[in-house]
């Protein structure tokens, strides 16, 4: 609660500043990786196709496919809200226009937990206790398929290196779907915290190849996209190798209400409140648009 009390140098003249949240916002990563999307529902479910097998060279009649229904993934909408109390002789008497700005507070706090929320995804790629459809963590050595007891690894340990990228490509390149079939994977983007910003960008942007005496050509210049993504990642040290189109395909965010903001006061005291509420899901579909690694 703000009262006059603990906030009363803003009724002393002679302040020089105020800041708070006066810091650039750092643009939001959400769009470039979610599909956005609306949802009036309560919950909201997806269910996994698991593909047809190969064509059968015709003896007599079709041979007719057998699959079974896929893994379903369920999203449940969360409920999230901040407020603030303030005295009514505060709002009064402040000189420099602060609390008029604190709904802004609200909104700006809001746009920060939307953020926090969408890295947990990855922050908790490696968590057991955090699972997609499949009963496994996004980035796992054991997705377990529908038709056949094989499993499929999608996570590693490497540090992030040129040569690691090209060998976490080709692992990408060799998953299946969950009838073991041939599917195509484009992995076209790293995802890296700040501290590997760097390295990302000279693997990604360098014409010769990487950290050798060689002038060889990289393979890698100019073929992938970067999204870094600032105070957000937990870990200093995890990379992700991704394929966009199938990231927006299967990395959702869904919006029940999204962020909206109420003003209302107390007869009794004559405090004015302030609050703000949303209400989203977010989670994974289906694991094979990404590889994580989590160097020891």
């Amino acid at each position: 609660m703000l009262t006059l009390a603990n906030w009363a140098t803003l009724n002393t003249p002679g302040l020089r500043k105020i800041y708070s949240d006066q810091f650039n916002q750092q643009p939001s990563n959400l769009p470039f990786l979610f599909s956005m999307n609306s949802s009036n529902r309560t919950t909201e479910t997806d269910l996994e196709d698991p593909g047809i097998d190969n064509f059968a060279v015709l003896s007599g009649e079709v041979s007719y496919d057998t699959t079974v229904q896929g893994y379903q993934t369920l999203y449940t909408h969360e409920e999230y809200a901040r407020g603030l109390k303030v005295e009514r002789k505060l709002v009064d008497d402040d000189l420099y226009g602060i609390i008029s700005k604190k709904p802004r507070r609200l909104a700006i706090a809001a746009t920060r937990t939307r953020e926090q929320s969408g890295a947990n995804i990855l922050n908790d790629a490696f968590n057991s206790s955090v699972v997609g459809g499949d009963a496994v963590s996004l980035c796992n050595a054991s997705h377990p398929s529908l038709q056949n007891s094989s499993v499929q690894s999608n996570t590693g340990t490497s540090t992030l290196t040129a040569v690691n990228v090209e060998a976490t490509r080709r692992l990408m390149v060799a998953f299946r779907d969950s009838n073991d079939n041939i599917i195509g994977i484009n992995p076209d983007t790293l995802i890296v915290p700040v501290q590997l910003e760097e390295a990302a960008w000279e693997i990604i942007n360098s014409k010769g190849k990487v950290d050798t005496a060689q002038n060889n050509a990289n393979f890698h210049h100019g073929k992938y996209n970067l999204i870094v993504w600032p105070n957000y990642l937990s870990s200093s040290t995890r990379w992700f190798f991704a394929d966009s189109m199938l990231m927006k395909e299967f990395l959702n965010w869904f919006d029940r209400i999204k962020p909206e903001f109420t003003k209302d006061s107390e007869f009794e005291t004559y405090m004015v409140k302030y609050a703000g509420y949303m209400r989203y899901s977010l989670g994974w579909s289906d694991w094979r648009w990404i590889f994580g690694h989590n160097p020891a």
